[in-house]
């Protein structure tokens, strides 16, 4: 199908080129034969036009043009080749202008970006647990159904029960953390000493 497109394309640019050639050769020709006839048309004219320049060449005084042809160099011999030229720059107050706000748009945009970010991050954890929330809700719906209670009939105690629950698990899994840190640490110290002991 493409190749079909192609070749009727080619085609077509392939015409288009041979009628801009055989319209070249008419312009071509053309131009001749209109050259001819101009030149006979206006060739008093032009004999007119040659006589005149002629004339005023020879009204022309050469050693007068000469003078001023002096007097011209002369001049330039004595303008100097290099200037000088003292430049210094200050911001104006368009140039600062632009530039308070380019910054002011990059600390808006940094702020943006960060904002953003922070909110991107606070989504996933929101949408973490809610999917945690959805997993309790379909593999235990007595205890979803027992939150959902408690939530409507004393929802600020029972968010505080939550809360201060999730602090105490939070306190026992860095308790355990350093625990297990320090049991690792006990037996790194035992390696060394054996180690130590032995001479390796």
């Amino acid at each position: 199908m493409q190749n079909e497109e192609l070749e009727e394309k080619v085609t077509i640019l392939e015409e288009l080129v041979q009628g801009f050639v055989e319209k070249m050769n008419m312009i071509e020709s053309g131009m001749a034969d209109f050259l001819k006839s101009f030149l006979e048309q206006y060739k008093v004219t032009l004999e007119s036009i040659a006589k005149r320049i002629e004339t005023a060449n020879k009204r022309c005084d050469d050693q007068k043009i000469q003078k001023q042809i002096d007097e011209i160099k002369l001049i330039m011999a004595s303008v100097p080749k290099v200037i000088n030229v003292k430049n210094s720059h200050h911001f104006g107050t368009w140039s600062r202008s632009l530039i308070i706000g380019v910054v002011v748009c990059f600390i808006l945009t940094a702020t943006s970006v960060g904002t953003a970010l922070y909110l991107n991050n606070q989504n996933n954890r929101l949408n973490s647990d809610a999917y945690n929330y959805w997993l309790v809700k379909a593999v235990y719906p007595e205890v979803a159904k027992t939150i959902q209670k408690k939530l409507k009939e004393d929802p600020n105690t029972f968010i505080e029960q939550a809360e201060q629950q999730m602090n105490k698990q939070n306190a026992i899994i860095a308790a355990q953390a350093q625990a297990e840190q320090a049991d690792r640490d006990q037996k790194a110290a035992k390696e060394k000493l054996e180690k130590a002991k032995s001479g390796k």
